[in-house]
C-alpha cells in the first residue's frame, strides 16, 4: 500500500453474498456485533470477465465503496451472528448468521469479488485481521468486536485515476481533525490500486482509512 502524507492523512454487490448496512454505527456488545439485517445484491463491475473491458470511473468508485464495506467485516464490525458461541484456543467465536455465507469458502468467494487472491488470503489467514473468521465443524464462526470509526478523521475525498488500460488507482484524501473534532489540522492521503487480475477487476491492496 502506498501511503502519501499530504500535510499529515457497497452498496455491496457480490453475487450470493449479503452485507450489513451501517457498519460504521457505534460498537455493540461482544456477543452481538453491531450489524443490521443483511441484504443481497448483484455484482456489477467486479464480475469475472475474459479480458479487461474499459472501466468507467463511476464503476471504479462504486467498487471502492463495495471494498470498503467488505473490508469493514475484518476491521470495523463482524458479520451478524446468531449468538451461538464456541470457545477455542483462548478465543470465543460466534456463529455467523448471514444468508449465503455459511462457511469459509463462501466468505472467500465474496472477498474474491473485490480483492486479489493475495489480499483475500491475508484477510482469511486467521491471524492478520483484527476480526477473524474460521470454520468450526463446517460452519462459519467469527471472533472479534466492533469498533468505532476513528474520531480524529473527518470527511474523505475519493477520486479515481487511470494509470493504464488495466490499472486504476483510487486516491483517498482524509481530513485530520483537531481536539475539537471539527477543525481540520491536516490531511492524510492513500492510494489503492484497482487492477484487472485473474480475469476480474480487484483491489490488490486496501485498508480502511478511518
Amino acid at each position: 500500500m502506498r501511503k502519501v502524507m499530504a500535510a499529515l492523512l457497497f452498496t455491496l454487490v457480490l453475487s450470493g453474498c449479503a452485507a450489513p448496512s451501517g457498519e460504521v454505527s457505534a460498537a455493540s456488545a461482544p456477543r452481538v456485533p453491531a450489524a443490521p439485517a443483511a441484504q443481497a445484491e448483484n455484482m456489477s463491475s467486479s464480475m469475472v470477465e475474459s479480458s479487461a473491458r474499459p472501466m468507467p470511473e463511476a464503476e471504479v468508485l462504486a467498487a471502492y465503496e463495495r471494498a470498503r464495506r467488505v473490508y469493514g467485516w475484518f476491521d470495523l464490525a463482524p458479520l451478524p451472528t446468531s449468538g451461538e458461541s464456541v470457545h477455542l484456543n483462548s478465543r470465543t467465536y460466534y456463529r455467523v448468521a448471514m444468508e449465503g455465507v455459511g462457511d469459509l469458502e463462501d466468505l472467500r468467494a465474496c472477498l474474491r469479488g473485490v480483492f486479489s487472491r493475495e489480499l483475500t488470503d491475508f484477510l482469511l489467514d486467521g491471524k492478520s485481521a483484527r476480526i477473524q473468521y474460521r470454520d468450526i465443524d463446517g460452519v462459519l464462526f467469527v471472533s472479534g468486536d466492533s469498533r468505532e470509526p476513528d474520531a480524529g478523521k473527518g470527511q474523505a475525498l475519493v477520486e479515481a485515476e487511470q494509470q493504464e488500460e488495466a490499472v486504476w488507482f483510487v486516491n483517498v484524501t482524509v481530513d485530520l481533525l483537531g481536539e475539537d473534532r471539527e477543525t481540520v489540522v491536516g490531511l492524510e492521503s492513500w492510494s489503492f490500486p484497482y487492477a484487472f487480475e485473474d480475469d476480474r477487476w480487484v483491489f490488490t491492496d486496501f485498508r480502511l482509512v478511518s
